[in-house]
């Protein structure tokens, strides 16, 4: 059993089918968990630090935002252990129909909005000489993408190397920084793919060496290990998530 018990995670990301099931196994392992994500419900109040999980609207490509957040936590908090980023948006449309808004809007979230985290987390990390994060890739940031645009997959990749810029910096410090990158997991938005797609999507997931899909309580697993003790050994690496699909 993997022991998060006086420990605080800031989720980013966490109202989507992955988000809400890695913040669900944090909890369950004893966390504090402040959950942000850009679908939430704005509140005029102040944040109720006493509840858990926290859950607070953020949009992650607000720079001053992200800064209130950071800040609020600690100091409601105490630190701030481990940040999951797992906020993004998907385009999915082919090449040629990307126009600069997607392509902005995809980098602006998936890629600066993570950066913005990355940097006002760990300036509080190295401040207190420990941390760790784990930030979504995926299997597109690999191999040029799979169902995913062009957009969505250069952004990933970009996320797999910021990790690793991370974690070179962040390792004197005794922080750790590493990347997932699931493949196709069963979720409502594969749902309406799969919709959309019908016929294209015949067979595909029987290619999974696995013959399957994987499932958000997988990769939620994942991420847990990757953030506990027992991983404190491991910095800068990208876990494959994806059924066998990529193996490299």
């Amino acid at each position: 059993m993997l022991d998060f018990s006086g420990k605080t995670v800031l989720l980013t990301g966490g109202g989507g089918e992955i988000g809400t099931r890695t913040a669900e196994l944090f909890l369950r392992q004893g966390a504090k968990v402040v959950n942000t994500d850009a679908g939430f419900p704005v509140t005029d109040y102040p944040i109720d630090y006493g509840a858990n999980p926290v859950k607070i609207a953020l949009d992650v490509t607000d720079k001053q935002a992200v800064q209130r957040i950071v800040s609020q936590t600690i100091e409601n908090c105490g630190r701030i252990d481990i940040v999951v980023n797992a906020a993004g948006v998907l385009n999915i449309k082919p090449f040629l129909e990307i126009s600069e808004q997607d392509w902005d809007r995809t980098f602006a979230v998936n890629v600066k909005g993570m950066f913005f985290v990355c940097q006002e987390a760990l300036k509080r990390m190295i401040e207190q000489k420990a941390g760790c994060f784990v930030n979504f890739a995926s299997i597109s940031g690999k191999v040029g993408g799979v169902l995913a645009g062009a957009d969505y997959s250069a952004s990933k990749a970009a996320v797999i190397c910021l990790t690793k810029s991370l974690a070179k910096l962040g390792a004197p410090h005794g922080i750790r920084a590493n990347s997932v990158a699931p493949g196709a997991v069963y979720s409502p938005m594969l749902d309406l793919y799969y919709q959309d797609h019908a016929e294209e999507m015949k067979g595909f997931e029987q290619k999974h060496p696995l013959g399957r899909f994987g499932k958000a309580e997988e990769v939620a697993a994942t991420v847990l290990f990757l953030a506990s003790d027992q991983a404190s050994y491991i910095t800068g690496a990208c876990v494959d998530i994806n059924g066998g699909t990529l193996m490299d």
